[in-house]
């Protein structure tokens, strides 16, 4: 690995001028827990690398009054754990915080960002479905100074691939902010603790009358871009939320993830039997269960039979 010219800016100013030094080739290095990696693996040589870890612009979690409504900040520079331990967070984005808590191993959630995760564009990343089920927004900056803000599903453009030119990053996170509305977050991986998620499910609803409506989901990591559910209230908002509804959901959702398999053009990486193809199919009614038993249990309610 060569590395030409180091910078760490330390205020908005010297970020700006430090992403003016920047070239396509030229990295930004925020936790480092995926950049590390790469440079481990590919050896790649950087012009500049610009650090973005002393700026005091991109830290930060707090709640704001528009003319709007309430808007909850996060600087792309918070850590996972500290977003997860966040009362803010846990209060108005309950969901963020639990798909916060479960990003890789203790050590890569204190060192994590997400700003970071969200850079790095991993179709089984844990923060896009959340933030898409949120309709998050994200502040970008670049070398002329100023902010722009763009919807979060304007962020991927493609594996491992953002919209962001080579000398943007993303400054903060802004969701809005419903109150009468709560959330929540589960994930299939292949290991309790360390582990990536295979399929991920994010629900958010809220109360009418003491029964669950108005309810919007999104699956992660089955497909290039999180899936939004237009199918969740249909099935589960309303008024009666039990075994009859998951099973419905996870039928849904199975075709969709069926389609999504076939109409894939790349081959796996991995090489895997005939049966395993067809995993993520079967394997999204447990996701369905526990996600609507969470739902349920935030909502006083009983959950359905287990799957």
């Amino acid at each position: 690995m060569t590395i030409r010219r180091f910078l760490q800016p330390h205020s908005r100013n010297e970020l700006t001028a430090a992403l003016a030094e920047m070239t396509a080739d030229s990295k930004v290095i925020a936790g480092g827990t995926d950049l590390m990696l790469e440079i481990r693996d590919r050896d790649p040589e950087i012009p500049v690398l610009v650090s973005l870890c002393k700026v005091p612009e991109l830290k930060g979690i707090c709640v704001t009054e528009t003319a709007a409504g309430q808007e909850l900040h996060i600087g792309a520079m918070e850590c996972h754990a500290d977003i997860a331990a966040s009362e803010t967070v846990r209060k108005y984005a309950s969901a963020l915080a639990e798909s916060c808590d479960h990003v890789g191993s203790r050590q890569v959630r204190n060192r994590g960002t997400i700003g970071g995760s969200l850079g790095n564009a991993s179709v089984a990343g844990d923060m896009l479905p959340v933030l898409y089920l949120f309709h998050a927004s994200l502040a970008v900056t670049g070398p002329d100074g100023t902010d722009r803000m763009i919807p979060v599903e304007e962020l991927p453009a493609g594996i491992g691939r953002t919209s962001l030119a080579f000398n943007e990053i993303i400054k903060e996170i802004v969701i809005p902010v419903h109150p009468e509305r709560s959330s929540c977050f589960v994930k299939l991986g292949g290991r309790e603790e360390v582990t990536i998620a295979e399929i991920s499910l994010s629900l958010s609803w809220e109360m009418r009358d003491g029964k669950i409506a108005a309810v919007e989901g999104v699956m992660g990591a089955v497909d290039r871009v999180p899936a939004v559910l237009t199918e969740a209230d249909g099935i589960l908002g309303q008024g009666t939320v039990g075994t009859e509804e998951c099973e419905r959901l996870f039928g849904c959702l199975s075709e969709r993830i069926a389609v999504i398999r076939k109409n894939r053009k790349r081959p796996p990486k991995l090489r895997i039997r005939e049966g395993e193809k067809e995993f993520k199919e079967r394997a999204v009614r447990g996701v369905v269960y526990d996600a609507v038993g969470k739902m349920l249990a935030k909502a006083g309610m009983t959950g359905p039979a287990g799957a």
